[in-house]
């Protein structure tokens, strides 16, 4: 069995355009933080730091200038910031320290790791320490993603393009062992998963955070074909899958459809049909029928399925078996 790799954390130009931009946001978090120590920063150094090309560092310290931090150029390629300025200093808008106080809300019910790192940056970015009128309800408080060495190698994992190992306890507490190619570790209804593909096959797999158990780094990379950003933007809850199915078609009440022209609750959702009497019809394209038949069922007696029959007999049994405990 493979030994566990130690594994550092570098900042590499790999990975897709969402994996830039969050290690450019790492990187602009370093170099301020730096500075903030009264300290002078030499490009040269910092690109050796973060693995980056030096021309990288500059243009981070560009888009910190032009975003009003007033850092001054030095000999030699150095930077600070002027004399006397700190982050504790930097005055924020009313707007902005609200903003940034409602993200920490939205950090805390994500669990320990997010609450940690949004509090280490608001303590250096707000300038005053205020409350904010919006609150935003993350229903994560029971399975938080858990602070744990495993949950790190997975995202190494998921960077690097790395093969795992891992030990997953199911739902009936049985406990079995898995090679995988980590895509992403991703919250969907107050609960984390990560999702992967099984090595060797070409299914996507998700797996509850919480029950994943003694995760291995394997000397083993992967490129993956599945279009993990594409299918997670399609998706409206966990039972999405790479390949969409046959269309259902839904009639929507009068009372409901301006909730379904606001907000897409089904995966792919469309207005194919508008009524007179207010009524709407959508199609949508869900990869499995527990995808939508829970939603269904929560909008109930508003929506109406009308195609296919096998779905339309479905929820009427369910509805049915539901009417029959009373």
């Amino acid at each position: 069995m493979p030994a566990k790799k130690i594994v550092t954390f570098k900042r590499t130009g790999k990975g897709k355009k969402s994996d830039g931009q969050r290690k450019s946001i790492e990187r602009l978090i370093v170099i301020l933080s730096i500075l903030d120590k009264g300290k002078s920063i030499a490009s040269r150094d910092m690109a050796q730091q973060l693995n980056v090309a030096q021309r990288t560092i500059q243009r981070d310290i560009r888009i910190l200038k032009n975003a009003g931090y007033p850092i001054e150029d030095m000999d030699n390629g150095r930077y600070q910031f002027i004399g006397g300025f700190t982050l504790g200093k930097f005055s924020l808008t009313e707007e902005q320290a609200s903003l940034l106080s409602f993200m920490g809300e939205v950090a805390a019910d994500l669990g320990e790791t997010f609450e940690a790192s949004f509090k280490d940056l608001f303590n250096r970015l707000r300038g005053k320490d205020l409350a904010t009128a919006y609150y935003a309800k993350v229903p994560a408080r029971k399975t938080p993603l858990p602070a744990t060495s495993d949950i790190k190698f997975l995202e190494a994992a998921i960077l690097e393009n790395s093969r795992v190992q891992i030990n997953y306890v199911s739902a009936a507490q049985v406990e079995k062992e898995y090679f995988l190619e980590p895509l992403k570790i991703a919250f969907f209804d107050g609960f984390w998963y990560l999702i992967a593909v099984k090595k060797g096959e070409k299914q996507i797999q998700k797996y509850r955070a919480d029950r994943i158990r003694d995760v291995r780094i394997l000397d083993e990379s992967f490129i993956t074909t599945v279009n993990i950003d594409k299918i997670l933007g399609d998706s409206v809850n966990i039972w999405f899958d790479e390949v969409r199915g046959d269309r259902v078609l839904i009639k929507v009440a009068a009372g409901a459809v301006s909730f379904f022209k606001d907000r897409q609750y089904l995966p792919l959702q469309k207005t194919v049909e508008e009524h007179k009497d207010g009524s709407i019809i959508i199609e949508t394209f869900p990869a499995h029928p527990d995808e939508i038949k829970h939603i269904i069922m929560h909008w109930i007696p508003c929506l109406t399925v009308l195609e296919p029959a096998s779905l339309k007999a479905e929820i009427r049994g369910m509805v049915e078996g539901y009417l029959g405990e009373f």
